[in-house]
């Protein structure tokens, strides 16, 4: 009889654990990681219901005006990287230090651009730098500006507004690579851009790399 009284008592704790864990998982992960979690569940709910191609190609200069226009009035004139694809408008910030407790509180105020990679817009490869996911105590709006980085694809499109010109940019590969093997091959006198982050999103193990080919520039 007491074994079975036992038997039924382990079952009875393991139902009330596997109960308080299903209440309790998804309350530390909105806790830790609200704004991450946010951007890819509405990020999958528009691909679901959306009759558009998600492949944004051929960014109009219209379409890049208005989503400036969208940003506060006190970053409208600063640099901006604008991924219409992953909902990302965010100013571009330029430390010079690679500092990486230095850099990590330059990225409370966007994305930053490597300071020892090439200038945007120029022969070479520039690179930016944003963060994945951020703890809701994180300060700054960028937390999770680049949750969404593993959803582009080659061919994409992105712009970069810089120094009054827009930089047009067209995805050439994706990668995911270890920190210390990551390294920037020129191939060419031409200008490419990086868009760099941490991955899997909530861990800094890994990092996505997504590398782009300068295609045109506009006034």
């Amino acid at each position: 009889m007491k074994e079975k009284f036992f038997f039924y008592d382990i079952l009875e704790f393991l139902r009330n654990t596997i109960g308080y864990f299903l209440i309790i998982f998804p309350i530390i992960l909105i806790v830790f990681d609200g704004r991450a979690l946010l951007a890819q569940t509405s990020w999958q709910i528009d691909n679901w219901f959306s009759n558009t191609n998600q492949n944004r190609i051929n960014l109009s200069s219209s379409e890049v005006d208005y989503l400036i226009s969208q940003a506060p009035q006190t970053e409208q004139n600063e640099a901006r990287v604008i991924i219409p694809k992953i909902n990302v408008n965010a100013p571009i910030v330029f430390p010079q230090t690679i500092d990486n407790d230095e850099l990590l509180s330059y990225l409370e105020k966007g994305v930053i651009h490597y300071r020892d990679s090439a200038e945007i817009g120029k022969p070479g490869t520039a690179i930016i730098l944003g963060h994945s996911s951020a703890y809701p105590w994180y300060n700054g709006n960028y937390g999770s500006v680049f949750a969404l980085l593993e959803k582009l694809e080659i061919g994409d499109e992105f712009v970069v507004s810089y120094q009054n010109k827009k930089y047009y940019y067209r995805v050439s590969e994706k990668d995911i690579v270890v920190p210390l093997d990551f390294k920037v091959e020129e191939k060419d006198n031409k200008s490419h851009l990086i868009l760099m982050s941490c991955w899997p999103v909530r861990t800094n193990r890994l990092r996505m790399v997504i590398n782009s080919d300068l295609i045109r520039v506009e006034d």
